[in-house]
């Protein structure tokens, strides 16, 4: 019955959430990150907005770089906001899979697999931006 619980519906939901505390502190990790990243745009878009209004010279090559930069971040960006959605679609997933009594761990599973590959592609788009600006980077030429 509705509205009802046992001692093994207590059980069943403290599990859970148990499971979704693990998910919680990764979603919380993805908001560091995207802070991180949505900070690194905007200070791509601001030296390329000052390149342009020519209120700052530009290195050879720079808004190329910038913007190849910019398509890094964004892709980033795009690849934590699933891995968040995924990781969020997995916790709800597993209390509806408790409250109806379905065997929802294969989904869970998958959810969580995901999640963690789009994370690693998000990582490897930021690891790429990072050596973009690296490697436009003028070191040692006014040594």
């Amino acid at each position: 019955m509705i509205g009802m619980f046992d001692a093994a519906d207590i059980a069943g939901i403290e599990r859970t959430i148990q499971m979704a505390i693990a998910p919680a502190f990764l979603l919380t990790a993805i908001f560091a990150a995207l802070n991180v990243l949505t900070q690194r745009l905007a200070r791509l878009i601001d030296r390329d907005r000052d390149i342009r209004d020519r209120l700052s010279p530009a290195l050879p090559g720079e808004r190329r770089v910038l913007a190849a930069r910019a398509r890094q971040v964004h892709m980033s960006i795009a690849c934590l906001v699933l891995a968040a959605v995924l990781l969020c679609l997995m916790i709800v997933i597993s209390f509806i899979g408790l409250v109806l009594e379905l065997v929802a761990a294969f989904v869970v599973a998958g959810l969580l697999t995901a999640a963690m590959a789009v994370l690693m592609l998000a990582l490897l788009f930021f690891l790429a931006e990072i050596r973009l600006a690296y490697r436009h980077l003028p070191l040692g030429l006014d040594a």
